[in-house]
């Protein structure tokens, strides 16, 4: 962190503190000060799975509505997980509170619910709020949330009126070949008034990629896809039922990483015309060295064609990811079951199926003499269900939550999970027989694929015969409030879950990394589980209804599982073996957190500030072993995470506002684990000591014509991708400024323009490199933010 940084941010701190110190004063001002008009208006969050304004809550949430997520063209959810405070994504996934864990970019470490239901569903165009939960959620939103909970709320169908909204938009990035292209509707059908009414809502976008192929030319594109149905249906007033479906669909090509990695020497295959050889030919092999400091596209003369070359892979294939999902979702909410009491239904069914080649292999397996690649193919189902009562009685000072969920998942029985296949033609049949028979000593794919498979081009295999996990829980929670008169209000809360796991697998692998000697395979067969308790304690200090003081004690749990194929014959003499175990159990967090909110300087100023100490055993770590390509999971490591965060928005006059958020985390191994490469007081991987954000906002009338202006800064601190860390695993700290404008062009249409990354800072947002070893296949992956680029939308409403 400069100095600069730091200073600025140990500032936001002060003023945390300083507003906290003259919050009750500046309340009981209030009535002398004349200040209509610049009231922040009041945020209401459903956090404990009811309606609650934002302050009346013990937890330190982060809120986006839908005035911000246009203001600030966020597209995806993922777009702003950078700037909440305590927030880290090192690509695309959020961590929060440091909870990384291990050299995992996706620890799995926070959950999402979209609507009631647990759906990590991205796009924000047509959606209401999006709440950040921080820190455990054990007790009422369940397994995985252990970091924190996201909140996705989308748009409700309106039963009295009719609604129709569209927007479409234009992206132009530097070094970024093509123009992105997206566009977006919703539209609300009253079909019985105030009864029955339809939403349908719908958005697509094509960008293309920036990294080039220089081996094949190729550069990629991202295609999404989505279109949400939601019908309502009131019959009375304290009735509401709402069924959903999402059809989604995904499409990924090409690459998002570029390779920084210097090779030394590379493998030369060196072959010699022979007819009595198997293939056609004789093989040996060469090393040639590369020019120092070259890259591989350099040292193996890959075409940039004009491209930059900063923006460069070299390899053999191209890879490709096609998702796609069917949800169907029912929602109930019956007010006053019976007297004093409120019921809630959500429940989900999915299809899912997906398609996708893996082209790294080529690298990692060839030394990029012939092409091998693995396919993906999978498809999978989900039920769950959630039934919960809450009371309703406002004049009541107890209030308390009791509910169930269920959670089943299902990996569909296939023979075709996964498929490793290598080229066909003699040039590289004879190369793969030389390497990896007489070279690793292992055997011929050719050979063992038409024995195995009866297919010469296959040479590995992963097959579901099972796969199916399910959850049962139970949860409450109760409060009571305690009148203090005069003095505001005290809260006591607590919240207890009872989970049950149950896994049901059976998965079998064969090939030349599992047996290539006898050809046998490996099965694995499991029928485990586990159960457990997680609780929560709070109270909560109000005096008066514009301040709270809380103090928490929440625990939670990341569900265990199993390891699926037993670790193949080619990794039993890894380096990181000796953490394998057949299944790994749920981890535990115990979170001791003390914070202060609310509403300050005749409501123009909201705040939010915590400090927290969490307490990690058991930290599921997933282990990778270099020596064969595979990974595992295990209950591997403990670790301590604190920090700060701070959060807040001002009213400064009338159409002027200033939006700060800002956190320090220190989060630390607190034990050796030797399969990670990891030393207890080494920091987390993936984890920033710093991040903020700074926004100032300004509307204005021109020409009878309203606009607005925003002005951005968001910074991000250094981190670690390994814990056995190299310079080339250090992502370096940066600073963004983005700009934007919109006017009103007519009563129903909006044009928007937004300048990100307008001073073009170099921002690297993700280093690593693959192997600790000099070989000459490794990789320096790089992950590049966006240089500067314009976007211009049109939004209309009708």
């Amino acid at each position: 962190m400069s100095k600069l940084t730091k200073k600025a941010f140990m500032s936001m701190l002060m003023a945390s503190s300083a507003i906290a110190a003259t919050a009750p004063m500046a309340y009981a001002q209030e009535a002398a000060d004349d200040a209509e008009g610049l009231e922040l208006e009041e945020i209401y969050v459903t956090a404990r799975k009811k309606r609650e304004l934002i302050v009346e809550v013990p937890m330190n949430i982060a809120t986006v509505g839908a005035v911000e997520i246009q203001k600030r063209n966020l597209v995806n959810k993922e777009d702003m997980y950078r700037t909440i405070a305590g927030a880290a994504s090192p690509r695309g996934s959020l961590i929060l509170r440091g909870l990384s864990g291990s050299n995992s970019t996706a620890p799995g470490t926070t959950t999402t619910w979209t609507d009631g239901i647990p759906y990590n569903f991205s796009n924000l165009f047509d959606v209401e709020r999006v709440e950040v939960l921080r820190g455990p959620q054990g007790t009422l939103w369940g397994s995985s949330a252990i970091g924190g909970t996201v909140q996705v709320i989308t748009k409700k169908p309106n039963l009295d009126e009719f609604e129709g909204a569209a927007g479409i938009q234009f992206n132009r990035e530097k070094n970024r070949p093509s123009t992105g292209i997206r566009a977006s509707g919703a539209v609300n059908f009253p079909i019985i008034e105030g009864e029955l009414a339809l939403r349908i809502t719908a958005s697509a976008g094509n960008v293309g990629q920036k990294v080039l192929n220089t081996y094949t030319g190729i550069v990629g594109e991202d295609e999404d896809h989505f279109i949400r149905t939601q019908l309502m249906w009131s019959p009375n007033p304290e009735t509401r039922i709402n069924f959903m479906h999402v059809n989604e669909r995904y499409f990924t090509s090409g690459f998002t990483d570029v390779d920084a990695n210097s090779p030394s020497y590379y493998y030369d295959a060196i072959l010699t015309a022979n007819p009595d050889a198997p293939y056609g030919y004789d093989v040996a092999f060469d090393f040639p060295s590369c020019p120092e400091g070259s890259s591989r596209t350099s040292c193996f003369g890959g075409q940039l064609n004009g491209h930059d070359p900063k923006f460069t892979q070299y390899m053999l294939m191209d890879p490709f990811n096609r998702d796609r999902q069917n949800i169907y979702a029912l929602n109930i909410e019956k007010d006053n079951l019976f007297s004093g009491a409120d019921f809630t239904y959500s429940g989900s069914y999915r299809r899912n199926n997906n398609l996708g080649r893996q082209a790294w292999w080529s690298r990692a397996d060839a030394n990029d003499m012939f092409r091998t690649w693995i396919m993906d193919k999978s498809e999978g189902r989900r039920w769950t269900h959630e039934a919960r009562l809450q009371s309703n009685s406002e004049d009541s000072p107890f209030d308390w939550t009791v509910g169930a969920f269920y959670d089943e998942n299902e990996t569909l029985p296939s023979g075709d999970v996964q498929w490793q296949y290598h080229a066909s033609d003699n040039k590289s049949r004879a190369i793969a027989a030389y390497l990896w028979g007489s070279y690793w000593g292992m055997a011929d794919p050719s050979v063992l694929g038409q024995t195995l498979y009866g297919d010469d081009t296959k040479n590995y295999n992963y097959t579901i015969h099972k796969w199916k996990t399910k959850e049962l829980a139970f949860f409450g929670e109760a409060s009571y409030t305690l009148d203090l008169a005069d003095s505001g209000q005290i809260e006591f809360t607590g919240g207890l879950r009872y989970y049950d796991l149950k896994d049901d697998l059976h998965d079998e692998v064969s090939g030349i990394w599992i047996d290539p000697y006898d050809l046998t395979s490996q099965e694995t067969i499991t029928k485990d589980g586990e159960n457990g308790t997680r609780k929560k304690f709070s109270v909560n200090y109000m005096p008066n209804e514009n301040l709270g003081i809380f103090a928490i004690y929440s625990e939670g749990y990341r569900r265990g599982g199993n390891n699926g194929p037993t670790p193949p014959a080619d990794c039993l003499n890894d380096e990181n073996i000796g953490s394998y175990v057949d299944r790994y159990s749920s981890d535990k967090i115990k979170n001791y957190e003390v914070g202060v909110k609310g509403l300050a300087f005749n409501r123009r100023v909201s705040f939010s500030s915590a400090a927290y100490q969490i307490d990690w055993t058991g930290v599921q770590a997933s282990v990778y072993m270099p020596s064969c390509g595979f990974s595992y999971t295990a209950n591997a490591a403990s670790a301590r995470s604190r920090g700060v965060e701070f959060e807040s928005t001002t009213q400064i006059m009338d159409g002027l506002s200033l939006q700060v958020n800002a956190a320090y985390t220190n989060s630390e191994m607190t034990s050796d684990v030797p399969a990670l490469g990891a030393e207890s007081g080494d920091d987390m991987t993936m984890v920033p000591k710093y991040n903020f954000y700074v926004a100032l906002d300004k509307e204005f009338t021109a020409f009878d014509r309203d606009g607005s202006v925003r002005l951005e800064m968001s910074g991000y601190g250094k981190y670690k991708s390994h814990f056995n860390v190299r310079d080339d695993d250090i992502s370096p700290a940066y600073e963004v400024v983005n700009l934007s404008g919109s006017i009103a062009v007519t009563e129903n249409a909006r044009l928007s323009l937004f300048v990100n990354n307008l001073l073009d800072s170099e921002i690297i947002t993700y280093k690593r490199s693959r192997s600790r070893s000099d070989w000459s296949g490794n990789a320096l992956w790089f992950t590049y933010g966006q240089e500067r680029n314009v976007s211009l939308r049109l939004d209309v409403t009708f």
